[in-house]
């Protein structure tokens, strides 16, 4: 079995909340998380959002652990 972490995430559709992911062999949860990853885990939750970035891991102090995800939004949406 894959060991996994719970990673909380900052903006975004799922802002608030925690993310159950994977980690690698270095214990580490992957960089980003994207829109596939999120439309698997939440489905019709996310219907009425705006899914047009990712989430960026970032590591809270240090190199991690402690780790969460900010939400970054698209290039076209930065540009606004």
């Amino acid at each position: 079995m894959w060991a996994k972490i719970d990673v909380p995430c900052i903006g975004g559709p799922v802002d608030g909340r925690s993310l159950l992911v994977p980690v690698d062999d270095d214990g580490a949860p992957p960089a980003t998380i994207d829109q596939g990853w999120l439309w698997i885990e939440y489905g019709g939750e996310l219907l009425d959002a705006d899914m047009s970035g990712v989430y960026e891991l970032e590591p809270i102090a240090g190199g991690g652990p402690p780790w969460e995800y900010i939400w970054t939004g698209s290039v076209s949406d930065q540009k606004r």
